[in-house]
């Protein structure tokens, strides 16, 4: 049930820091734009009244076109620093009565769920809730000349973070005091309360950067890794919908093909021994594969790439053939079928990867080179096909009898029926240009 609380989330700036012609908050994050992270993440705990974009003017109508389908979320002309931007979005809010106000930073994707309700469960004491972090560096305060003058005690300086929650009449009327004293520079809003309420400080965490810096993104790339362990399950509907699933008689194929029909989706089964039979090695074949389906059937619902071949051994002792099949097999086939694969619009392409992907590992060096081509495709592919959902999944250790053939009594192996399962769940949701890690 919503509360009356509604949220800010500040993305008027310009990112001098970040030194690139577009602002950070529309830089691309696994493919997908830095503030529908953050937006996302919000939007879909349903428990705000109201959501407040205030933006950049120019690229307001961009913005708008990219949420159209939310509900209650209002975009807004920012003002020339964070200190105008709240206060324009407060006065959009004022006429609503609205209780409690949160303000979050945009740029700060990885906010989790126990903060957000920490502040709102602490704002109903307190009026005003502060996200704060131990500092675990020594703070050095210098002089003038640039030379120390003081270092403060670590234990009682805290970093602040967002989101900052407050009772909605007690920072509106700091905002219009600070404008009615010519104060128009503050960088945190719990400056403007401080003098009139005691704040109170919930703990934030390491995770919950600001990216400020091309390096942020960089390290936000990876925490991204991190947050997709788990999949939330999402309400599209995947009955009469039709999909191709390539590798469909493999270990992970099977199992996706039978999670699909008990979903109710009619599946296109694609392998060298399914009913379509095709070598995804060969273009002219997977070519004439998906011509005869856009005949039958018409534009497809999506297309899942489960095909591999693993070979594990040094690499001086492969020959050219087992070099030839791993990369034509987990890359080469894979783009073939994203390229002739006629999908519609709002459809699902989902590349299977391999965790092996992210270092190249002694003796899988060509599989692992080859599963980290596919992330890098499917990430770029996400970019051009901005009509489609486009998304890669990477399962960690997999028991399949491709690597029974090299790993004998392995434990703890995923078992292939979760990852079709959390497929599924993927292809329920609207994400696209994300990496699903998938573990145990």
């Amino acid at each position: 049930m919503r509360e009356n609380i509604s949220l800010l989330l500040l993305m008027g700036g310009k990112g001098k820091r970040f030194s690139d012609s577009t602002p950070k908050q529309f830089q691309y994050l696994s493919g997908k734009k830095l503030y529908l992270h953050t937006l996302d993440f919000f939007y879909n705990l349903k428990i705000f009244k109201k959501i407040i974009l205030p933006c950049c003017k120019e690229y307001i109508s961009e913005v708008k076109k990219e949420t159209k389908h939310y509900e209650d979320l209002f975009i807004i002309e920012g003002g020339s620093t964070r200190q105008t931007s709240t206060y324009n979005s407060l006065k959009f809010l004022k006429k609503d009565k609205i209780e409690y106000v949160m303000i979050h930073d945009i740029v700060r994707p990885f906010v989790s769920e126990k903060i957000i309700l920490e502040n709102i469960e602490n704002v109903k004491k307190y009026k005003a809730v502060d996200t704060c972090i131990s500092s675990y560096d020594t703070l050095v305060e210098k002089d003038s000349l640039d030379f120390i003058k003081n270092i403060p005690d670590r234990k009682k300086i805290l970093r602040g973070q967002t989101p900052q929650t407050f009772n909605f009449e007690l920072i509106y009327n700091a905002h219009k005091k600070a404008i009615k004293n010519r104060f128009f520079d503050s960088t945190d809003d719990c400056q403007l309360v401080i003098n009139d309420t005691k704040i109170r400080i919930i703990e934030g965490d390491e995770l919950n950067i600001k990216i400020t810096t091309k390096l942020d993104l960089y390290l936000a790339e990876q925490i991204l890794r991190l947050k997709h362990d788990k999949i939330s399950t999402g309400n599209n509907s995947l009955k009469n919908k039709i999909y191709a699933v390539i590798g469909a008689n493999g270990g992970i194929g099977t199992q996706i093909v039978n999670e699909l029909k008990n979903e109710g989706s009619a599946v296109l089964e694609i392998s060298r021994n399914s009913f379509y039979k095709t070598d995804i090695t060969n273009y002219q074949n997977v070519k004439k594969t998906f011509e005869d389906i856009f005949l039958k059937y018409g534009k497809i619902d999506g297309i899942i790439n489960a095909a591999g071949i693993l070979i594990v051994k040094p690499f001086l002792s492969f020959n050219n053939d087992e070099i030839d099949s791993i990369i034509k097999t987990n890359l080469l086939g894979l783009i073939y079928c994203c390229r002739e694969a006629k999908i519609k619009d709002g459809g699902d392409i989902v590349n299977i990867s391999s965790s092996s992907y992210s270092y190249g590992r002694k003796d899988f060096g060509i599989y692992s080179s080859s599963k980290s081509a596919v992330v890098n495709f499917t990430q770029s592919l996400a970019l051009e096909l901005t009509n489609l959902k486009v998304n890669t999944i990477v399962p960690q250790r997999t028991n399949t009898q491709m690597r029974q053939l090299f790993f004998k009594n392995e434990e703890n192996l995923l078992s292939p029926n979760v990852v079709a399962k959390e497929i599924i769940k993927i292809l329920k949701q609207n994400f696209t240009g994300n990496i699903f890690e998938i573990k145990i």
